[in-house]
């Protein structure tokens, strides 16, 4: 191709995508299928996250709604649904695939989220397997505590998924 065609190629282009009217970025000759398959896995965990931090909220707000929490075999099972889900984060993360390295920092929001939630999962399974009142309250702040690091991560993915 010219450069002629080339510099018309893009000028058409910028007018088709509004010339950066949107965050989210256009796919370029850079991407890759591994990428762009990265970024769906990715961006598919973090939306389970955050719907799974909605559940982990069952927990209680206080040492009195922690305990019917524990007593509550509906409670426990939206629970149980959660914090299983955070347990197995990093793993998840890793099956995600291997990011590209401009999708670091998505990855590094994702991970710090997990580190968070897989300690929440730990305080969850002390607090069931001794019905431990306390530590399902600390997984509870735990867990809603790591919500601002998974919107962290969807702004990430947002910025790197294509218009």
């Amino acid at each position: 191709m010219h450069s002629a065609s080339v510099l018309a190629a893009l000028s058409a282009g910028c007018l088709l995508t509004g010339c950066g009217g949107s965050t989210a970025r256009a796919p370029s000759a850079f991407d890759s299928a591994a990428e762009r398959e990265w970024i769906a896995n990715a961006t598919q965990l973090v939306r389970t996250l955050d719907s799974d931090i909605g559940l982990s909220a069952a927990g209680g707000a206080n040492l009195a709604t922690a305990r019917r929490a524990l007593a509550s075999q509906s409670a426990v099972y939206t629970m149980v649904v959660a914090y299983s889900e955070f347990g197995d984060c990093a793993h998840e993360l890793g099956n995600a695939g291997n990011p590209a390295s401009r999708d670091e920092k998505a990855a590094d929001e994702i991970a710090g989220a997990c580190t968070r939630l897989e300690q929440a999962s730990g305080l969850f399974e002390r607090a069931t397997s001794h019905h431990d009142a306390e530590a399902l309250l600390h997984a509870t702040r735990e867990a809603l505590d790591t919500e601002p690091l998974v919107v962290a991560a969807e702004t990430a993915l947002a910025a790197l998924r294509p218009a």
